[in-house]
This record gives C-alpha cells, structure tokens and sequence, in this order.
C-alpha cells in the first residue's frame, strides 16, 4: 500500500517537476517566480482544508460504520462547498478592487482572481483525493491524478507560447484540478456513495479542534512556504526563481515523503489504537530515519551532479547557487523527518501545543528570514528556513515523548487500581 502511494506521489511530482521545467527553461524569471507564488498560495489553502476536516475524518471513519461515513463524507461535503463559494466571492472583490483603483497591473489583478478561482478546483479535488487515500483506494486516486498530469502538462506546453506565461499556466492549473477532481468524485461515489446534505452542523462539531489543527497548518505554512512571499517582497520576484528552482532540484526527496505521508495518518492512528503510543513512534522514527537516509543519499549524487543539473537540465544559472543548494540539502533531511514525526501528536489530537510549537518555528524562523536577507541577500532567506525545520523537529520530538510517557503513567495508574 506504501508503495502504491509512493508510485503514485512520483507522478505527481514528476509532473510537477516537467511542469517547472518547462516554465524555467522557456520563460523569463519573473515569470516563474510569480507562478511560484500562486502554488504557495494553492498549496496553503489546501493545507487548511485537510488540516481542518483530515484528522477528525480518520478517527470517525476507523469506528463508524457504513451508513454513518456516508452521512460524515456528505456532510463535510455540503460544508466544506459552502464555505469554498462564500470565501471565494468576497476574496474575488479583492483584486477586483486593487486592478480598478491601479494598485495592481491588469496582469497582477488577473492572476490573483484566476489564482482565487483555481484554488477552488484544487480544494474540491484534494477533498476527495484524501477521503479515498482515507479508504485505502490508492489504485483509484492513481488513475485519476494520470488523468490530472495529462491535462496539467498539455495546458503548459501551450502556457509558455503566450504572452502572459503565468497567467496561463495558473489557468492550466485549475482545469487539471477541475477534471481530475470530477473524475475522483465518481471514483468515489463508486467505490462508497455519500449522502446528501449529510450530517448537519458536523463543521460546527470539529471546529473547538479542528481550529487549532488550521491554525497550526497555517503558522507552519508562513515559514515553509510563505517565505516566498517575504522574499519577493524584500527582494525581488526573481529571487523567488532562484529559490524556487533549486528547490525543485530537491524534489525526488519530497515525492517519497510525501507520497508516504499521504498513508501515515490513518496508519498512525491504528497503530495508537492496537499497540500504543511508543510503539506507533517507534514505526514513525523507523520511517523518518529511512527517509532521511534516503535524502542524504540523493543529495550527494545531485550534489557531484549540479553543474551538469542547472547547465543542461535547468538551463539557468544563479547566483550563489552551490550554497542555496547546500543549504536546501540540509533543509530536505529535516523536513522529511518532521513529515513523519508529526503524526503521532496528530493522531492523538493534540493541536494545542502542535500550534504553540508551529507558532514559535515560525517567528524565529521568519525573523530569521528577513534579518537575513538584508544582510545576506538570497541565502540569508534559507537560514531562516533551516531554524524553523530545526525547531519544529526537535519539539516534535519532545511532544512525542510526552505522550508516550502520559500513556505509560496512566496505564500503570490503571494497573495499580485494579490490584
């Protein structure tokens, strides 16, 4: 099942890796930079939405019956889309507002409300992309995301002709998420029907929880993705480019973790449930250190293989690159590590303090970030990234232990009672 979900992941980020090749190799940086921050701007909505419904999802669906998942999966259904329609006309006012007035360029106000209505697609697809990865049905979300990197790489081989590469490539964008979606949603409903509208108020339900999960995601977003946006805005779009692109040399490293992380919670809470805490971090760190192993590994090949890499391949060449790639290197084993280790205190819904640790990783690391940057320029932006890993890892480790030692006192609280 692993790897199902491993094979499957590496078709999306091989498309995603083409797909950036394509726009690095035949369109102007800035160009790049700004589709850059539109998947930022995706991939963060996303990561609210799964952060929000994912974990009290898992943990319903492990004990409901039949009828009562297809009352739970028609019910964040019907919520979920109210929220998506509602968010998306007041935030579509926004650069409406900004290209009137002449604050943005016709462009810029063009891809923030495109970006606004792709994001749509991406939610609805993402949605039911992991309540199947929730049933185990990796055959089914596989055949579908083809169909998806069909439609993603057509859309951008005719992106970068056009005279606006970005806003075309966003449009790209949202019709694969569009098909892919429609097409996982009948995967789906084949595989186990929902109802409609469902269980009514089950948002308002998880929401005391699911606040704090949101919250969390969003903090861990502002400095692992979200620097984007601080180093365009202290530098410049193109040295988004120059990040982002030797980033994606670091990509392989994310397909394994990210393909396996797409089974990990699921796999986690059953863990919890049959063997106990230490046992369910135990298999986390036996995954995290593999992964890790992995990433080391990989890096050193890529690292004897750069100027071949960015020469031939990328066909760019950047400032400073050896050090952003070193430190990305450094950056690629911590996050493969965090990756894993975070299912343990998600699994045990402690949001609470997952949010508090996000909350301190992201102000030193953000911090970090722009002091920086205005003494270092380009490079200075990573180390910020680097301490919020660094700090985020290591308080994963810490929470972890926490609960292993809470569950081992109580059960032996429990055991004292009985005699």
């Amino acid at each position: 099942m692993l790897s199902s979900a491993v094979v499957n992941q590496a078709l999306l980020s091989g498309t995603s890796l083409l797909v950036s090749l394509l726009l690095i190799r035949n369109t102007p940086d800035e160009e790049y930079g700004y589709y850059v921050l539109v998947l930022a701007a995706v991939l963060l909505l996303t990561q609210l939405q799964n952060s929000f419904f994912q974990p009290a999802m898992v943990e319903r669906m492990t004990r409901f019956d039949l009828p009562q998942r297809q009352a739970l999966i028609g019910g964040l259904m019907t919520g979920l889309r109210r929220v998506w329609l509602r968010a998306a006309a007041v935030l579509l006012l926004i650069p409406a507002l900004l290209g009137v007035t002449g604050v943005l360029s016709l462009e810029l106000s063009l891809l923030t409300g495109l970006t606004i209505v792709v994001a749509l697609a991406a939610l609805r697809r993402e949605f039911t992309r992991t309540v199947l990865m929730s049933h185990r049905r990796v055959d089914a979300v596989f055949r579908a995301d083809l169909v998806y990197a069909m439609f993603l790489i057509g859309g951008m081989l005719a992106a970068i002709y056009v005279p606006w590469p970005s806003l075309s490539a966003t449009a790209s964008l949202g019709l694969a998420a569009l098909v892919g979606g429609t097409l996982l949603r009948r995967l789906l409903w084949k595989h186990e029907s929902w109802d409609t509208p469902g269980t009514p108020g089950i948002l308002r339900e998880i929401a005391p929880l699911a606040l704090w999960s949101t919250a969390g995601s969003v903090i861990h977003w502002s400095f692992s993705q979200g620097y984007a946006y601080l180093v365009a805005g202290t530098l410049d779009v193109a040295a988004v480019a120059a990040i982002g692109a030797t980033r994606l040399t670091l990509m392989p490293v994310n397909l394994l973790s990210t393909g396996i992380g797409s089974l990990m919670l699921p796999l986690a809470a059953r863990w919890l449930h049959d063997r106990g805490a230490r046992f369910a971090f135990r298999r986390l760190l036996m995954f995290a250190s593999g992964l890790a192993a992995a990433a080391i590994s990989y890096f050193l090949v890529l690292w004897l293989l750069r100027d071949w890499v960015f020469g031939s391949i990328l066909n760019k060449r950047f400032e400073h690159r050896d050090t952003l790639l070193l430190m990305w290197g450094v950056g690629s084993v911590l996050a493969v590590m965090r990756d894993q280790l975070v299912f343990l205190p998600v699994a045990r819904q402690r949001f609470r303090p997952l949010t508090a640790l996000s909350a301190s990783a992201a102000v030193v690391s953000l911090l970090t970030c722009y002091f920086g940057m205005v003494n270092y320029g380009v490079e200075g932006a990573l180390v910020g990234v680097l301490a919020g890993e660094a700090i985020n890892l290591t308080g994963l480790i810490v929470l972890s232990r926490r609960e292993i030692r809470n569950e081992e006192a109580a059960a032996a609280r429990a055991a004292d009672g009985e005699a």
